[in-house]
């Protein structure tokens, strides 16, 4: 697995076992920034207008494993925040 896709997939696996009564997306999206950052990335926020696609692609996997929509929306909210640092678009 390349780094977005261990970072999907350990997000879609952790809300989709679902741990804790509360605070499972606010843990896993936590966990998410934790390992993009070890991997040299940015940390990712779900926009509010993206945020109707997060739980699309995360119901996606849940029910049938696809885990490369999920991990292609990371990938893109990855390569806006590298962009936004970068200065290219803000």
């Amino acid at each position: 697995m390349n780094p977005i896709e261990l970072v999907a997939w350990t997000h879609a696996e952790f809300v989709r076992i679902h741990p804790f009564i509360d605070g499972n997306g606010r843990t896993a999206r936590m966990i998410m920034n934790d390992q993009l950052m070890k991997q040299g990335l940015l940390p990712v926020s779900i926009p509010t207008e993206r945020r109707l696609a997060y739980f699309e692609v995360l119901e996606r996997y849940a029910v049938r494993q696809e885990l490369e929509p999920f991990a292609n929306l990371i990938a893109e909210l990855e390569e806006k925040r590298l962009d936004e640092y970068l200065g290219i678009r803000g």
